[in-house]
């Protein structure tokens, strides 16, 4: 495969995964602000290890396609799985314990969760092997050595932004909301639940982040490509 294809689809491969990390976090988020079902900490342990699983592919949008971002990833996907196989544990030692929250296809969410830990683990590792990639000399979408169409690379620019942005909302929003359930102490076992908001404000108010991120990445993505036209 040359190179820029190598590059183009090692770019949408990270994109791809960061909108399945981005839909895990609006299900849980929505549970918590739609619902009113407030996280526990093996929650806010497995929601942590979602973020960290993001730092690989928003490292290799921003810089370039590197292993040792990939490695970061396996390396938060491995405390998420912790945090998800101890919920599990704890559920299943008594077989009259419903399980903590919904379920979604007969398993609960921190099943899911280990599920989507372990299936990063396996990707991220089959993608370090592939090695076309890392020497492409790949430096981020924002400095592409290997210049492709531009209609293809302003839209490239516009996802990797949208994206990372969006993990960036999810991650403020989640950092804001843990300070009045746990204040400065060890988080509460067994929340109490909130009334959350109604039907379809619940997804609404989730959502409005992919809006407020897709407008910043429309501006982001406008000014570098007129610093590409003033550069070339």
């Amino acid at each position: 495969m040359a190179p820029d294809r190598a590059v183009l689809l090692s770019r949408l491969i990270n994109i791809v995964a960061l909108l399945g990390l981005i839909g895990v976090l609006a299900g849980s988020l929505h549970l918590q602000f739609g619902v009113g079902e407030q996280p526990c900490p093996l929650c806010i342990v497995q929601r942590s290890g979602m973020i960290g699983l993001a730092v690989g592919p928003i490292m290799n949008l921003l810089w370039g396609m590197n292993p040792r971002h990939y490695a970061l990833s396996i390396l938060a996907a491995v405390v998420g799985a912790a945090g998800s196989t101890r919920q599990i544990l704890l559920h299943i030692a008594d077989p009259n314990d419903p399980g903590y929250g919904p379920e979604v296809f007969g398993w609960h969410l921190y099943t899911w969760a280990l599920v989507t830990f372990i299936v990063a683990i396996v990707g991220c590792a089959l993608l370090i092997m592939w090695q076309a990639p890392f020497t492409a000399g790949d430096r981020g979408v924002l400095h592409d050595a290997h210049p492709l169409r531009p209609l293809v690379t302003g839209a490239i620019v516009w996802l990797s932004l949208l994206v990372i942005i969006w993990i960036f909302i999810d991650l403020a929003v989640i950092g804001v909301y843990i300070l009045p359930e746990c204040g400065l102490g060890e988080c509460p076992d067994d929340p109490a639940n909130t009334a959350g908001l109604a039907e379809p404000w619940g997804w609404i108010a989730v959502l409005s982040a992919g809006i407020v991120a897709a407008v910043i990445a429309a501006v982001l993505e406008r000014r570098w490509k007129a610093k590409q036209a003033a550069g070339s």
